[in-house]
């Protein structure tokens, strides 16, 4: 099982998936790198292969996020997003550990974000600051290619759509709706993660985070 170093490499690590994604020629090679990284941590390290895509959008040159944008494109027009599995709203807490069909869903990476922050239990779940942080940065990386934004709306607009899921509630759901058309329509990610948060308003405040996550400081 993969296990995170006690101070990991970030921004070596995400300056490998950058110099993959530019040296590879191909899409489908470039798909399969991202595949490869977020499989090779595994689901219960998800949060990294995020912080490393973060780490991009925020620190990453105009180039660096364009050339992984470019296979995040390919990757959602073939269905093959990177994404990490949380449990299904509304599974047993008895079940909730077990990696069934029916007990998790997957979710991509703004999804997983948006999940997190809104259903997952206050002692694991991320708080605002970081949910914030976390979600501009993604989406400054998506933003860099001129296909990117809008597929992936697309797709955010088409799983809200889907309460037969499982993997939201119908909260999150509508919040999530808010940030896909508010960006859609050209908002900045701050703008849009904005608006996530004020569809939840009135939501008790959620403030521990993962181990795997902290405040985009790096």
């Amino acid at each position: 099982m993969a296990r995170l170093l006690a101070e990991p490499h970030w921004d070596l690590a995400a300056q490998s998936l950058v110099d993959g994604c530019i040296d590879l020629r191909q899409d489908e090679d470039r798909v399969a790198l991202l595949a490869a990284v977020c499989d090779g941590l595994g689901n219960q390290l998800y949060p990294a292969f995020l912080r490393i895509l973060a780490i991009v959008g925020q620190h990453g040159d105009h180039a660096a996020r364009a050339a992984v944008a470019g296979a995040l494109v390919h990757a959602i027009r073939t269905g093959r997003l990177p994404t990490g599995r949380r449990t299904a709203w509304g599974a047993s807490p008895a079940t909730s550990g077990v990696l069934g069909y029916g007990n998790t869903r997957a979710l991509g990476p703004l999804e997983y974000l948006c999940a997190w922050h809104a259903q997952a239990e206050p002692a694991v779940a991320i708080g605002t600051q970081s949910f914030r942080a976390g979600a501009q940065a993604v989406m400054d990386l998506v933003s860099a290619h001129p296909d990117a934004r809008l597929l992936y709306c697309e797709k955010l607009l088409a799983d809200v759509g889907d309460p037969l899921g499982g993997a939201l509630t119908r909260q999150t759901r509508e919040a999530l709706r808010a940030l896909a058309t508010t960006w859609a329509a050209g908002a900045s990610p701050f703008d849009a993660s904005a608006s996530f948060l004020a569809s939840l308003a009135g939501r008790p405040e959620r403030a521990a985070l993962s181990r795997a996550w902290q405040p985009m400081s790096c």
